[in-house]
């Protein structure tokens, strides 16, 4: 009895319900309930089912209702449409409102056979949302199912609730902690990979289990931070020493059928490392020759990568006339002048006297240089976070173990610095590493200098701590710049000073603090590397949701997350090493969207020789390749000049209460140009990847989508429909709406069939801005759960063939004969490969009594109402008529078989992209929802 039935379209009877088949892969069947109870798509093993035709019950003619209670039923259906005919089809399951620029790797994707894209956009552009809108496209096109997306564990969370809130998609998360709960759901020789369609897991998770997780199909691959799976360089020196990560992202990109890869910074300065990118995209993009890595440039460009700089995508809408979506930023630095903190001062001139002995006496053995270094990088960061770092190495002296050669420490050390440098975390295992340096000068003369260090470090306590007490002076006038958005985030690389500022922070909050005040009710918050990925999320909400607070973060957080909600001000506490980690930071508020106009950006430099040094060396010189450049490069060319730098002994020129950096370009130019050009970036390497990158695109047309783009969004329910439905379905349930004056809502009576979905103290808005403004305030969208149980409840009852609202009548001024409007939900099947599901709403003008049909009467529907009442044994008599006429179901399919046709031409006009798997479309199957009886006017 199956043989014809398990197609995508066809509906069924399976379990004593009507199902609609979705699709099949070998025995296994999808398919969703059509009665509206618990509508989730359901998996069966077809070979055990029962499996028979079924249709929907035409509703009787007594299943009168009012025209308002049918307009209720068709919206209910409407909103159930996830396989429009629209030809963007993934907007229709998106809750996502791209803005044209987004549009860009979606319109590269369509058409191709296998997508194989790199989309490597700026920082804060959304990069989220356009791999979604590809994902969510091939998913709604029946091109994928099976999605494995592959991220640093510190954007697990964030990505399964952006597929989850903008695509619908659910998502799993995986990983060693998660994996006892998740393998007690499993049946019986089942895995977990294989259990769930989309899985989210950690780079390094997967890692070491490659052969096991890509022993199961994946139809599509996606990799965020990309830029951490590309081979190392050759020389080691290429920024990313992880080979297991490189070898797994290869395997994984020659199993799956479709990948995309995430990243802002491709290219770390080595040709063949991202040109690994490449090859993982399509091998023969990458030629090698003499040990020289071609791209095939052309190629490339037009099916396999988009990137785009900011100033790519404003200049893009400035041409078109279109304000920048982007946010002005407000950047500058506040020196810290050390001018009256005496205790300061003589703790930086005695660990510079330090680090000059330590420098000396190196020689061969740096660890020890880079010992000096680290330490006074603490000290510039806060007195706790050296006050711990000399406790440490003053311990590790004491216990020092004989066994470790000086060549090994100095490897160990080296190595610490790349992690410094590039690391997106605190750096404990680090400093750790640095502490047990063998001693250069002798343990005891280096126990002798640490102990003065150390006695000097804890005179300068809080009140005498000249960066704290900026820091107090600067955040209300910060949080001022923004009175919407009273919130500040800080961030530093250290967990020891985090705890500091913590704890400093909130005393400042306190009646009768010593410090310089904060407003009373400012909340202090903080995350760092110790914390899992659940605890950090509570904090960021916790921090969005607070009228006013100071959130203090390490590095764990510089990367993916989007903060722009949360605040429009940021304090880098001290200076990162690593020119594109200011970048990263700075990319967590300023970005695509920024509610606020502007976003403000402080940097804390200490009037000291080397803060200062660092500054013109990092900020300065990362600001002046952001203007040439419109980038700044992931990578120091030179890490050793760091140790220069910090060498007391250093041979340059710059004079410290001189900070009108501008005027003094010259004099900069002067002294520092040889320093700079030789060390923290190669120039001819930044030139290298500006000629080997891929940035512009902003040339792509859109023409050829705008009018489609408008049909898709119009065929989502837009916000007044879903507000007029959900409020009829709530009353109709008896529940009571309780208003308030911002625009929100609670649900303060709840009717018994939505208690497990809200309860009176949820606050509800139908307007997407106050979502946006207020994280308390949930949007009630077309997949919100409340919508989808209202839904649920309105077909279920529709189902019923004598439901009220089925058959309803109305008067128009405009008909000139009683006319019948059929309201039916027609599927079709697109035969691509794999097919393709499409479902329309779609009014059928059908006969009542053989008279001729009114080729307007579905203009009708919406034109001018007339005057009067019918009688209630008319319209059944009328209704009768229609639906009991044995043709009434040829009439539909007919119908269905010329839309279908229609569908398929109106496809293959778009373009050969919009028209791949649309344009050989076969009608499957017709639902007879509603009708409705149009009739004249009787002018007396």
């Amino acid at each position: 009895m199956t043989e014809g039935l398990l197609e995508p379209g066809r509906v069924i009877t399976l379990r004593n319900r009507l199902w609609r088949v979705d699709y099949v892969d070998g025995e296994l069947l999808a398919a969703t309930p059509l009665d509206g109870r618990d509508s989730q798509t359901q998996r069966f093993h077809a070979a055990l089912e029962t499996v028979e035709p079924g249709e929907m019950p035409i509703p009787g003619p007594d299943a009168i209702g009012d025209h308002r209670q049918q307009e209720h039923i068709l919206d209910a259906y409407r909103f159930s449409l996830l396989h429009g005919t629209a030809p963007i089809l993934g907007l229709q399951r998106s809750r996502a409102i791209p803005t044209d620029f987004q549009l860009v790797p979606l319109l590269m994707s369509l058409g191709q056979e296998q997508v194989r894209l790199l989309i490597a956009d700026d920082v804060g552009t959304g990069k989220t949302v356009e791999a979604g809108l590809v994902l969510s496209e091939l998913i709604a096109r029946g091109r994928a199912r099976r999605v494995l997306v592959v991220v640093p564990a510190n954007l697990r969370e964030q990505w399964r609730e952006a597929l989850d809130h903008f695509f619908h998609l659910d998502a799993t998360p995986v990983a060693g902690h998660l994996m006892p709960a998740l393998e007690r759901q499993l049946l019986p020789g089942q895995t977990v990979w294989a259990a769930h369609d989309v899985v989210i897991a950690s780079i390094d998770y997967v890692k070491t289990r490659t052969d096991l997780v890509l022993s199961h199909h994946w139809d599509v691959v996606l990799i965020d931070e990309a830029h951490l799976c590309a081979r190392p360089h050759a020389d080691g020196r290429g920024g990313n020493p992880d080979m297991e990560r490189w070898l797994f992202a290869q395997k994984a990109a020659k199993a799956a059928r479709h990948l995309l890869m995430l990243t802002a910074t491709p290219h770390n300065g080595h040709t063949d490392s991202y040109a690994s990118l490449f090859e993982m995209l399509d091998p023969t993009l990458v030629r090698e020759v003499a040990d020289v890595h071609i791209i095939e440039r052309a190629r490339a460009k037009r099916s396999n990568v988009v990137q785009r700089r900011r100033q790519d995508i404003e200049s893009w809408y400035e041409t078109r006339g279109i304000q920048s979506p982007f946010p002005r930023r407000d950047a500058d630095e506040d020196i810290v002048d050390l001018r009256g903190f005496r205790d300061m001062q003589a703790l930086l001139a005695e660990l510079g006297g330090y680090a000059g002995a330590l420098y000396e006496a190196a020689d061969s053995r740096q660890s020890n240089s880079w010992v000096a270094a680290h330490l006074q990088r603490r000290a510039l960061s806060s007195p706790e976070a050296l006050r711990k770092s000399v406790a440490n190495r003053l311990r590790a002296l004491e216990q020092q173990s004989a066994t470790e050669t000086s060549a090994k420490a100095d490897k160990a050390a080296r190595e610490t610095t790349a992690d410094l440098v590039l690391a997106a975390d605190d750096d404990a295992e680090g400093a750790y590493r640095l502490d047990v340096a063998q001693s250069a000068l002798g343990t005891d003369v280096e126990i002798e200098w640490l102990t003065k260090v150390r006695d000097r470090a804890r005179k300068v306590v809080p009140a005498k701590d000249p960066k704290l007490l900026k820091l107090l002076q600067i955040l209300p006038g910060r949080m001022a710049k923004h009175p919407d958005v009273q919130r500040v985030l800080v961030f530093t690389k250290f967990t020891d000073t985090l705890a500091y500022l913590k704890e400093q922070l909130e005393k400042a909050t306190l009646p009768g603090t010593k410090l310089p005040a904060l407003p009373p009710d400012t909340q202090i918050l903080s995350i760092d590397g110790s914390m899992n990925l659940a605890t950090r999320m509570r904090v960021l909400v916790e921090f969005e949701r607070s009228p006013r607070a100071v959130l203090v973060a390490t590095d764990c957080i510089s990367e993916g997350l989007n903060l722009q909600r949360a605040c429009a001000e940021l304090v880098h506490y001290e200076l990162p090493w690593n020119p594109n980690r200011l970048e990263q930071r700075n990319g967590r508020i300023d970005r695509f969207r920024q509610r606020e106009e502007f976003v403000g950006i402080r940097t804390l430099v200490l009037d000291d020789r080397l803060d200062v040094a660092l500054l013109m060396l990092i900020v300065k010189k990362a600001e002046a390749m952001r203007r040439q450049y419109g980038f700044v490069p992931p990578f120091l060319a030179n890490p050793d000049i760091l140790l220069h730098l910090a060498n007391p002994g250093m041979d340059y020129r710059i004079a410290p209460t001189l900070f009108d950096f501008e005027a003094d370009e010259e004099n900069l130019d002067r002294d520092f140009t040889a320093l700079v050009d030789a060390s923290i970036v190669d120039e001819g390497m930044l030139d290298r990847v500006l000629d080997e990158s891929f940035y512009g695109q902003a040339d792509v047309s859109l023409s050829l989508v705008e009018a489609a783009l408008d049909r898709s969004r119009s065929e989502i329910g837009t916000p007044d429909r879903i507000t007029a439905f959900s409020r009829a379905a709530i009353r109709d349930l008896h529940g009571t709406v309780t208003e308030f004056d911002n625009g929100t809502f609670s649900i303060t009576a709840v009717p018994p069939l939505l208690s497990d979905v809200t309860d009176p103290t949820h606050r509800y808005t139908f307007d997407a801005s106050l979502g946006m403004d207020d994280p308390d305030v949930d949007v009630v969208d077309l997949a919100h759960p409340l919508l989808r149980r209202l839904v649920d409840i309105s077909r279920e009852q529709a189902h019923n063939p004598s439901f009220s609202g089925r058959v309803a009548g109305m008067i128009s001024q405009d008909a000139t004969a009683l006319t019948a409007v059929a309201h039916v939900l027609m599927r079709y099947v697109a035969r691509g490969t794999p097919p393709v599901l499409l479902e329309e709403l779609v009014p059928v003008v059908l006969p009542v009594y053989g008279d001729a049909l009114d080729p307007d009467a579905v203009q009708h529907l919406r034109g001018r109402a007339g005057a009067g009442l019918k009688d209630r044994h008319d319209l059944q008599e009328d209704a009768k008529a229609v639906l009991c006429r044995q043709t009434v179901r040829n009439d539909i399919a007919a119908v269905a078989t010329a839309r279908a046709a229609s569908m398929a031409e109106r496809h293959a006009e778009l373009d050969d992209k919009w028209a791949a798997g649309l344009n050989d479309v076969t009608p499957m199957s017709q639902d007879l929802v509603a009708l409705t009886l149009v009739y004249p006017e009787v002018k007396l």
